[in-house]
């Protein structure tokens, strides 16, 4: 069997040695190929995100007129709404009833007036809520312990 025969892959024991050697190197070329231009077609991976990122929370609070409305309410309209619901001794579900009536009327007035104002006491409203809880709570058990 000479090296022009165009048999000689088909039989194995009787292959040349330099042939094997030549499909050896061509096979770990293409392999090479191939590995290339999968990571040539492959697309970068994504940044990895951390498990604790706040700073859409931050962005929202600083540049969007929500989150300006909010953090104003937090120190302006949320104590004052506290302290009225305080002052009228308000049973915690009670306030949680008003608290809902005046954002169900404060947030329709927003929707259609669209005003700064109105925007500030839409977020005011659950914030002097979420205020009060502790404050109810505190209260009731003071209440409960003095036996009143």
């Amino acid at each position: 069997m000479s090296s022009t025969d165009p048999d000689w892959w088909s039989q194995p024991h009787e292959r040349p040695p330099q042939h094997s050697d030549d499909l050896a190197e061509a096979a770990a070329s293409m392999r090479d190929a191939a590995e290339y231009l999968r990571d040539a077609a492959t697309p970068a991976a994504p940044p990895k995100e951390r498990d604790w990122d706040l700073s859409w929370l931050t962005d929202w609070v600083r540049y969007t007129e929500q989150g300006q409305a909010a953090r104003r309410a937090v120190w302006s309209v949320g104590p004052l709404w506290t302290f009225f619901l305080w002052s009228q001794r308000f049973p915690f579900w009670d306030a949680t009833g008003m608290s809902l009536i005046a954002f169900v009327i404060v947030g329709g007035l927003h929707l259609r007036a669209e005003r700064k104002t109105t925007r500030l006491l839409t977020w005011g409203v659950p914030i002097g809520l979420a205020y009060y809880a502790p404050v109810a709570i505190v209260f009731g058990l003071a209440k409960v312990l003095v036996g009143g």
